[in-house]
């Protein structure tokens, strides 16, 4: 998008909202860019009914802001200055805990390398199958670092009610782990709600998000399930609009929020990134965020962005490389 000589850019990233058919999200993307020429407006309120896709949504978002401030810059700031940094988790990427010799060895040396870069949080995912290893390098883990925390995230693994109770306390009496993101699969609000309650280790709501952008359900959401975090990733929650929606009515409730990257490239984390700085500051929000997910990228635009002792800053003597 440009105007008068200014450039704005946009990521609208489909990883984690489009499993199928990408046809329509192309068709719907190609069919916007015709609307914004045609009304020549930099508003995104003028858009919103022609949208379906959140990550779409998220794009034209960051593309007016971009516009209107002069990319990279959405929200001008002390992070965009260089002059502050925002504390994020690391990523263990962890499907299943493999039968082979030597494994537990080599994640415990895993989690160790991002402990000695300056990690004191690191996300894991976790299964039911691998349970009771996963249990035991953690324990091997607190032993050590007794001041890590740990976030897993399930991702709805669980499906019996007894065992993810059972799990759920066994790592609280460890004490390093932080709170399990989804338990059990999105869509069971009541189970979501019992788990929510007899848990003596936090549960953060994730996947169940997804899908729900109305003001109405999002606000019986958090009643009926009363989780004790929500992690937003504007890309699939609606936004930058949406996600705030998200954020006030948890801040209402006393509900702990932390905004997480969504496979984006280092564009979409840098809009995302300026943008969490900013809800920070304003929500005296002290939680650890999820915006590294950049480095999974072999073939990132070169950015600004750079992780150091646990925290992504913004370096603005660096220079952009995206063309």
């Amino acid at each position: 998008m440009k105007q008068n000589n200014r450039i704005g850019i946009g990521e609208c990233n489909p990883i984690l909202e489009v499993s199928k058919n990408l046809n329509h999200f192309k068709n719907e993307l190609e069919s916007l860019s015709k609307k914004v020429i045609y009304l020549k407006k930099t508003e995104i309120h003028y858009y919103r009914k022609y949208i379906s896709y959140s990550s779409i949504f998220f794009g034209l978002e960051q593309a007016f802001l971009s516009l209107k401030n002069k990319f990279p810059i959405l929200y001008d700031s002390e992070f965009t200055h260089g002059e502050k940094g925002i504390s994020i988790n690391a990523l263990i990427w962890l499907n299943s805990f493999k039968k082979k010799k030597g494994v537990k060895n080599d994640i415990i040396k895993e989690i160790e390398k991002k402990i000695i870069k300056g990690f004191s949080f690191i996300k894991m995912k976790t299964s039911v199958d691998s349970f009771e290893d996963q249990y035991l390098i953690l324990k091997k883990i607190k032993k050590k670092y007794p001041y890590i925390k740990i976030r897993l995230d399930a991702n709805g693994c669980f499906e019996n009610f007894q065992k993810v109770l059972y799990c759920l306390n066994k790592l609280y009496d460890l004490n390093i782990v932080h709170s399990m993101e989804q338990p059990i699969l999105s869509g069971n609000w009541k189970k979501m709600s019992e788990i929510c309650k007899k848990s003596k280790l936090p549960i953060a709501l994730d996947e169940e998000l997804v899908g729900i952008h109305e003001l109405k359900d999002k606000k019986r959401l958090l009643d009926v399930i009363c989780p004790k975090y929500v992690v937003l990733k504007p890309s699939i929650n609606g936004g930058f609009y949406g996600s705030k929606e998200w954020i006030l009515e948890a801040d209402k409730r006393k509900i702990k929020w932390w905004i997480s990257s969504s496979l984006e490239s280092n564009i979409g984390i840098n809009a995302a990134a300026q943008w969490t700085f900013m809800m920070k500051k304003k929500y005296q929000n002290s939680n650890v965020h999820g915006l590294n997910t950049g480095v999974l990228y072999v073939n990132n635009w070169r950015s600004p962005l750079e992780i150091n002792k646990g925290s992504i800053w913004y370096n603005p003597s660096m220079k952009w490389k995206i063309f």
